[in-house]
């Protein structure tokens, strides 16, 4: 399953949670992760591309999937909201346990979605 997170520069929220992801999802997993932002200078833009290549969006707040709804809403079926504030910094111990927190219970949905039918397990990276 092909996972997207998204925060709004692509500093610490998203690139953060794509590494948690990674590391609680352990090296043998069929899950693929990407982390982008919505912000013009961000690191790396959330695009259309990153929108379809996503089988969910995992985004950090509420203004993350207003975003999306106002540019991509054919997608919006895929958003989850993680609730995770703008307040840390990339480097942050404390971010880390928030997002592992909230990843752990994002980890367990994908597992249940993975069963249900039309949804692969997972794709090829391209």
């Amino acid at each position: 399953m092909n996972v997207l997170f998204v925060c709004t520069g692509n500093v610490a929220r998203s690139p953060a949670a794509e590494r948690v992801f990674r590391e609680l999802a352990g090296l043998s997993s069929r899950h693929v992760t990407r982390s982008v932002g919505t912000a013009r200078a961000a690191v790396r833009r959330l695009t259309t591309r990153e929108l379809a290549w996503a089988d969910v969006v995992a985004v950090m707040e509420r203004g993350h999937l207003t975003h999306i709804e106002r540019f991509w809403p054919d997608h919006l079926r895929k958003v989850r909201i993680l609730d995770v504030p703008d307040d840390y910094d990339p480097s942050e111990g404390e971010l880390h346990a928030v997002l592992r927190e909230k990843i752990k219970a994002l980890l367990d949905s994908l597992v249940d979605l993975a069963h249900r039918p039309g949804i692969p397990a997972s794709r090829p990276r391209p």
